[in-house]
């Protein structure tokens, strides 16, 4: 294949990130370039998400620049936003081809097709269709775990998609209307993939899904499966992408007090006033989200808690939101993802009244995000001089210094003189020294 220069962009979440990820691996195989996605390059690849308004304003402002920095590339788009809306993202351009989400899995073929009969005669868009019109004959036979790379060009932490879709009806979402009902991968198949990565040196995976707390395979539960998967495995450490809080029970505390498992989780929370909660169809009541957190902090010494919040729901009166910011408050999150309610077309949300004012949304995110701040720093403070595992991300340019996260999710910036041989993906123990703005890190630390 003539050399392909092909840009990656992936909005929303870690799952999408993974899915990325893999298509990316496979035109690496081919013998394509990836570049930066704010360069020019013959190919575009658009991972889209549809959790907000503002994540699908932001699709269409990245296929515009790319469009505009190179005329005559071809952008891909694909992801939720591209199966609940393909018609908003073709209208964008005539080089535009828009591959629905339940069809991602078919850009795993992109690369070896465009090499097995483009090679680069003719024009690259041509082929694309072409490409296009022979997948929609052969649909049935998409695997939606298929999205497994043999590297990752794009995080030094390998994640594993062990479950997709969701079976809720949460009243503000419409990714269970894009991602479908809940599937898992069989638990065998999850432990082959793991063993996989233990065995190429990964020091860490993150198991990612849509909803993990409904993971079902083999009689499994997600809780099951990761204590299936600690038992039959040697030392690679697990990080739970994000966990509903209901389902943080007897057998998951188990599991999640294992040390393999880090010391880190994002709960799906929502709202902290159960008034609230009820009209998101959210399955828990705030006392549940407390008893939640409580007892991971029991678990485990001090984890890494976040929690996502939607910010200005429809009818979330002031004394609903003091609610939920004073439940915030008392469980002290290392950090808030705070965002404001956005209707999404098809949920029954965007119908609901009254709606509060875009003013009001803001001024409550804005109150969220401080009281994560804080949470940070006050995290922080608590680890300083402490000793934690990193996994090795990329070495600094300007320095003898490498960049990482650690166990408990901080960004890090190691000073060190030993460089040499440590590589990507690699797990090293660091003593935490200080806080730190230096570009993403978020402390500096010496090796231990």
């Amino acid at each position: 294949m003539t050399l392909l220069r092909v840009a990656f962009q992936t909005l929303g979440c870690k799952l999408n990130q993974l899915e990325t990820e893999s298509v990316a691996d496979r035109f690496l195989a081919a013998g394509a370039e990836i570049v930066p996605f704010h360069i020019p390059a013959d190919l575009y690849v658009v991972n889209t998400c549809t959790v907000t308004s503002k994540a699908e304003q932001k699709a269409r402002h990245d296929i515009r620049v790319a469009l505009a920095k190179a005329p005559h590339a071809v952008v891909v788009a694909t992801g939720c936003y591209a199966q609940m809306e393909p018609g908003a993202l073709a209208a964008l351009g005539e080089r535009i081809v828009v591959i629905s989400g339940d069809l991602k899995a078919s850009l795993l073929s992109l690369a070896r097709w465009l090499s097995d009969n483009w090679q680069g005669h003719g024009e690259l868009l041509h082929a694309v269709l072409e490409w296009q019109t022979e997948l929609e004959g052969d649909m049935l036979s998409l695997d939606r775990f298929a999205f497994h790379p043999e590297r990752f060009a794009m995080h030094s932490r390998p994640a594993l998609k062990i479950q997709d879709g969701c079976d809720n009806r949460c009243s503000y979402c419409r990714v269970c209307l894009a991602r479908g009902p809940s599937v898992s991968l069989p638990a065998r198949e999850a432990l082959a993939r793991v063993r996989g990565l233990e065995e190429a040196g990964k020091a860490e995976v993150v198991l990612t899904g849509v909803n993990l707390a409904q993971y079902r395979s083999d009689g499994l539960d997600f809780a099951g499966l990761l204590a299936f998967l600690i038992k039959e495995t040697n030392s690679i450490k697990f990080r739970i992408s994000s966990y509903e809080p209901e389902r943080v029970d007897e057998a998951f505390l188990a599991a999640f007090a294992n040390s393999r498992v880090r010391p880190h989780m994002h709960l799906s929370v929502q709202s902290g006033c159960t008034d609230t909660l009820r009209r998101m169809v959210r399955p828990y009541e705030a006392e549940q989200i407390r008893r939640a957190v409580r007892s991971l902090r029991v678990a485990r010494d001090d984890p890494f808690l976040a929690a996502d919040i939607i910010a200005g729901f429809p009818g979330e009166t002031d004394a609903e939101f003091e609610a939920t910011f004073d439940l915030l408050s008392e469980l002290d999150f290392a950090w808030i993802h705070a965002f404001p309610f956005s209707p999404r077309p098809g949920t029954r949300a965007a119908a609901m009244r009254p709606h509060i004012p875009e003013r009001v949304a803001g001024e409550r995110v804005e109150r969220l995000l401080a009281l994560a701040g804080r949470g940070k720093h006050a995290y922080i403070q608590r680890w300083l001089g402490r000793e934690v595992e990193m996994v090795v991300e990329r070495e600094t340019a300007d320095a003898p210094r490498i960049i990482g996260t650690t166990e408990n999710y901080l960004k890090a910036e190691v000073v060190t003189d030993s460089i040499g041989g440590m590589r990507p993906g690699e797990a090293v123990k660091i003593m935490i020294h200080d806080a730190s703005k230096r570009g993403h890190a978020e402390i500096t630390a010496y090796l231990a």
